[in-house]
């Protein structure tokens, strides 16, 4: 009779652990397309910051093997004349990114497949031939790409990058 009752009260306990609808993973087909840029963000602790400013625009495309990205700042302004001073030309490197190279990717996680870009091009030199390493996801026709957690040396909080986007039209 003890038996009884806790086979029925472990299986209970399995059954109510369980999420009541299955959960979908996420398969490398799905994200393969052009995706528009909703946000860019970057999570340090609790406080959230957008290093493109909160109007941000681009888009990524991503095939079966390559990884386009353009991301800008919606709120710059143009440059008065096609010459630009060296502030003007700084400013201009600091308010977008772009970078395009191969990918792999790896074992599905709780936070999504794993996906590490190695890039071959870049708009700053100061990140060609690095991999990046993301977490991608889908969920119906957004995409999100967030980075793995790092601990900041100076704050010793986790920072990480967030992409939001959706499926370009």
């Amino acid at each position: 009779m003890n038996r009884m009752l806790l086979a029925t009260v472990v299986t209970g306990l399995v059954a109510a652990s369980l999420p009541s609808h299955p959960q979908q993973a996420t398969t490398t087909d799905q994200f393969v397309g052009t995706w528009k840029v909703v946000t860019l963000k970057e999570i340090s602790g609790a406080e959230v910051s957008y290093p493109l400013g909160q109007q941000v625009a681009g888009y990524v495309t991503i095939t079966p093997y390559r990884l386009w990205l353009l991301i800008v700042d919606t709120t710059r302004k143009a440059p008065a004349t096609a010459a630009l001073t060296d502030a003007e030309a700084g400013e201009m490197m600091k308010s977008h990114v772009a970078w395009t190279g191969k990918y792999l990717t790896a074992n599905d996680t709780r936070q999504g497949i794993t996906f590490t870009a190695h890039i071959d091009t870049a708009s700053s030199q100061a990140i060609t031939g690095d991999d990046r390493v993301f977490f991608i996801r889908v969920e119906d026709n957004r995409l999100v790409m967030k980075s793995p957690g790092v601990v900041v040396p100076m704050t010793g909080a986790t920072s990480s990058v967030e992409i939001e986007l959706v499926q370009a039209d």
